[in-house]
């Protein structure tokens, strides 16, 4: 699954920007999902979790069901992206996928607010395409390594965990301070 393209969520009202965005993001080779508010992106990401599959396809070639990233504006109809973003960290299914705000609401406090919520970037509309993809591109790039660290030691079960490993050299410090202190009480009893 390393060579499968990465999946960007990209959320908001306004049909050209979408089209622009997923322009830019398709022409980089990342597969572009899109939902014009935050209930439509919330119910196809719970639809795509529950069916193993984005609604969208009869069947992902890639066996990916879930976005890399999600890009959302915030100011959007139904569920805005504060309203997504809480959603998304609340579930712990969905929680790990990197958040950018991608939106016109610019001033310091509404920047602040956003990084206060815990998304992992904030972008000003209109972003620069060379940003969009830096942003892009750094946020796969931490999900790839720690994705990477997680098959490392928790998903091979070949390779033992930092806990069981701690255990056994308990159980062997146990053991050999009891065969001292056994051998002390016969040697001096």
């Amino acid at each position: 699954m390393a060579d499968t393209k990465p999946i960007i969520m990209v959320v908001d009202d306004q049909p050209d920007f979408i089209e622009g965005v997923k322009l830019i993001l398709e022409s980089e080779g990342y597969e572009v999902w899109t939902a014009n508010n935050g209930r439509d992106a919330l119910n196809d990401l719970h639809t795509s979790f529950k069916n193993r599959r984005h609604p969208t396809e009869s069947n992902h070639k890639d066996g990916k069901y879930l976005p890399d990233l999600i890009l959302a504006d915030i100011m959007m109809p139904i569920m805005d992206g504060y309203g997504l973003h809480e959603k998304v960290r609340s579930n712990p299914f969905l929680s790990h996928i990197p958040f950018v705000f991608l939106t016109a609401k610019t001033e310091d406090s509404d920047v602040r607010h956003g990084k206060e919520l815990g998304a992992d970037d904030y972008l000003a509309k209109p972003c620069q395409p060379d940003d969009l993809l830096a942003t892009v591109r750094g946020k796969l790039r931490r999900t790839s390594q720690r994705r990477a660290m997680s098959a490392q030691f928790a998903g091979n079960p070949n390779t033992p965990s930092a806990v069981g490993i701690i255990i056994v050299l308990t159980i062997i410090f146990i053991i050999i301070v009891l065969t001292v202190l056994i051998t002390l009480f016969i040697i001096g009893g």
